[in-house]
């Protein structure tokens, strides 16, 4: 098991639509499509810093989850919808995280 760390940083003054579009659409899509969130989090006295984790069997696992999103209709669709305006998001940085064997579960 591998986790991801997700890090997402919002267009300035698109925070608030950035938030809407994962509490109304973006967090469903995912339980939808099974993907394992196991937290997420805005930065204190920041919101336009959003931070998640994510759970797979391995890396590849990964990247395939993300290829299928990516190109999921459902998802084109929201994408579309709620950046009308304009993008919401200025930088997404994605983590591998890997327990150490020295740590037990």
């Amino acid at each position: 098991m591998i986790h991801e760390l997700r890090e997402y940083v919002a267009i300035p003054d698109r925070a608030e639509d950035l938030h809407r579009r994962f509490a109304d659409d973006t967090l469903t899509l995912f339980a939808e499509l099974g993907l394992q969130v196991d937290g997420f989090w805005h930065e204190t006295g920041n919101r336009a810093r959003i931070v998640y984790l994510v759970a797979f069997p391995d890396a590849e696992a990964a990247t395939a989850f993300w290829a299928r999103f990516q190109a999921d209709p459902r998802w084109l669709t929201l994408k579309a919808r709620t950046e009308s305006d304009g993008p919401l998001i200025s930088e997404i940085r994605s983590t591998f995280l890997v327990t150490p064997a020295y740590v037990r579960p």
